[in-house]
């Protein structure tokens, strides 16, 4: 096995047919309700796994090299400690099983075939779903370590953020009687696009929303670098804002539309959370050098977007709708995970656990399939250990970024884009499950793919280019 250096345009052509590929998974993800369906997540995991194996098979041809650092250790060692566990939870188990699986047996008076987790089945689906959002972050690490990929990754979820919004604008304002081809049966009131749910879309608008605005202050700043110094302040920025960085300045606008139409209060706060990050991420590395009147653009066009857009979402802000379930919901989902806090109830099956769970704290019919918390119901989940392992992974990743953002000459707006994208979905998982819808998660996923390819320049602290291995 040889060893070479692995350059910053590594693979050759970028029409390569895994990466194109990607882009249209990618783009189709959104369309069948943010492909939340059985059938929709199958063909996910279909097409990931086919993808995979075409990288596998360039790899092992030679025509792509490994894109490798020591960095990513830590987290593909968490990965595959998650994937072990999983599987684990859904054989036989003695003394480690579930405690219901205890009472089974008592109430049934005879013994019963005992596992950690509740439900093989769904631990299974679970896991396959897991499985290609790792396999997405994998393709878009190997194929985004070339700049000229990463900038067509934001270009694309770009243009593709900009088509549903423009979809579930013209359909709200034409009545919202209809969800794709089916008569809407949720959220008539609010821009939904493809989704189901608002807060679904406001997660995927705000991350497509990050990409287009990031575009656009690197265009903007890119054509202000290379403009006459010797014209007055407003001239020069009216000239620089002309082509490219007024292209994506409306992207993000109409973006921006949609989302704060989706009504959905907390998608509006993480994503304004993540967009302050971004700027000040971008104040930090001097892609924004005017930091005063970045901030005074940055606050103006919020309150023009809230005046236009943004009224039913601020009088939502005052409202406490749902609010009242929210907090014996987590009482009771914290019950659950002390009951089991090592080994969880198995991966997928909180649905089928927490109605076990479920107690006068919680009265009514409403059915609870998550626990619109991400973290408590991983934990009820996996157990606390593996959950801290599987955020560790994450949470490693965008630290990459971070410190990439700052270590990087050129290119910092990918890595930025990825810290960005996790502040927002990161935020919104505190209280809803946007994290968990396959359209959301895959993004999410690939951004992050991104980032932690364009985190470490081609030469790294002492000199020398990172190295790869091409397969044999």
């Amino acid at each position: 096995m040889s060893r070479v250096a692995l350059s910053a345009h590594d693979g050759g052509d970028r029409l390569a047919p895994v990466w194109i590929g990607l882009l249209l998974m990618l783009a189709v993800l959104p369309v069948p309700f943010g492909s939340n369906r059985p059938l929709a997540w199958s063909v996910m995991a279909l097409c990931t796994s086919l993808l995979l194996a075409g990288w596998t098979v360039s790899l092992g041809c030679g025509y792509r090299r490994l894109v490798w650092r020591p960095a990513l250790a830590v987290p593909l060692l968490c990965a595959v400690a998650v994937i072990g566990w999983v599987l684990l939870s859904t054989v036989p188990s003695a003394g480690f099983a579930h405690p219901v699986w205890a009472m089974t047996s008592e109430a049934f008076g005879r013994a019963v075939t005992d596992r950690m987790a509740l439900s093989a089945e769904a631990a299974l689906v679970g896991l396959m779903r897991l499985l290609a959002y790792m396999s997405i972050f994998w393709l878009s690490l190997q194929y985004c370590r070339d700049r000229g990929r990463a900038d067509m990754m934001l270009k694309w979820v770009s243009w593709c953020g900009l088509l549903l919004a423009a979809y579930g604008l013209i359909n709200y304002f034409a009545g919202n009687a209809y969800s794709l081809w089916y008569a809407r049966w949720i959220g008539q009131a609010d821009v939904t696009s493809t989704f189901v749910n608002r807060n679904h879309y406001a997660t995927y608008a705000g991350l497509g929303l990050l990409c287009a605005a990031a575009l656009g202050i690197a265009a903007f700043r890119s054509a202000w670098q290379v403009s006459d110094r010797s014209q007055r302040p407003f001239p020069r920025t009216l000239e620089c804002l002309i082509g490219r960085p007024l292209v994506y300045f409306v992207i993000t606008l109409i973006i921006a539309m949609a989302w704060l139409q989706s009504h959905s209060r907390m998608g509006v706060a993480a994503v304004l959370v993540g967009v302050v990050v971004m700027i000040a991420l971008m104040m930090g590395v001097k892609i924004i050098r005017r930091q005063r009147f970045a901030w005074a653009v940055a606050v103006l066009m919020l309150l023009f977007l809230f005046q236009v857009s943004g009224g039913v979402t601020l009088e939502r802000l005052g409202a406490t709708t749902g609010e009242a379930e929210r907090g014996p919901l987590y009482s009771i989902v914290i019950d659950q995970i002390l009951d089991a806090p090592y080994a969880g109830s198995g991966y997928g099956s909180f649905a089928q656990s927490f109605l076990i769970y479920r107690d006068l704290r919680l009265p009514g019919t409403t059915m609870f399939y998550q626990a619109h918390n991400s973290y408590l119901e991983l934990a009820a989940e996996l157990g606390v250990p593996m959950t801290l392992l599987l955020l560790l992974a994450i949470g490693w990743c965008a630290g990459l970024c971070l410190s990439g953002a700052f270590r990087r000459a050129r290119s910092q707006i990918y890595p930025i884009v990825a810290v960005a994208a996790t502040v927002v979905v990161g935020v919104h998982a505190l209280v809803d499950f946007s994290a968990q819808i396959p359209a959301v998660a895959a993004l999410y996923a690939a951004l992050l793919g991104m980032g932690v390819a364009q985190s470490w320049s081609t030469n790294d602290a002492s000199g020398r280019a990172p190295e790869a291995r091409r397969a044999l």
